[in-house]
């Protein structure tokens, strides 16, 4: 009889004070948006433009602001060059990145196949900071490098061409 009271007094308390769970349910809503690929289109190629490598070759920097600057014994020539000119276009204020080439560009040249090597990738805005699309989805980027130049024997008067790749990512 003992334990019918137990169960009776348990029943009633619990009739009485209910269990208590604290608790609260609510519903809510997700939010999702697609927005455009990034696309990029090369406005202007880089152009290192024209010069002679005299004795001992060097180096021709072009630099992301546009100028163009010889090392060692590279005279420069006159004619144009120019940084490479990419238009970056995504979705309005959206941040990404720049990933400049890791492994240099070979330019050959076309007749002899000689080559010469672009390398230090630089750009504006910089490669190493996050940058964003304008209000109107769009960004420019600008695209500078060294082209490192061997003797007149090494590197025979001539065009040379190559290309390189640079990616642009959502960040």
């Amino acid at each position: 009889m003992k334990s019918h009271n137990i169960i009776l007094v348990l029943v009633m308390w619990f009739s009485i004070h209910g269990i208590a769970t604290p608790q609260a349910s609510v519903t809510s809503q997700a939010f999702a948006e697609v927005v455009e690929a990034l696309a990029a289109q090369e406005t202007q190629q880089l152009h290192f433009g024209r010069f002679s490598p005299e004795a001992s070759g060097g180096q021709v920097v072009v630099t992301p602001d546009g100028n163009r600057i010889a090392q060692g014994s590279v005279v420069l020539a006159s004619g144009g060059f120019a940084p490479g000119l990419f238009t970056v276009t995504g979705a309005p204020l959206a941040n990404f990145v720049i990933q400049l080439p890791e492994v240099p560009a070979v330019l050959t040249h076309q007749e002899s196949n000689n080559t010469m090597v672009v390398d230090n990738w630089t750009s504006d805005p910089p490669a190493d900071n996050e940058t964003s699309t304008q209000a109107n989805g769009a960004q420019r980027i600008s695209i500078g490098a060294t082209l490192n130049v061997g003797n007149l024997q090494d590197n025979p008067v001539g065009v040379y061409t190559g290309s390189f790749q640079i990616t642009f990512a959502y960040n």
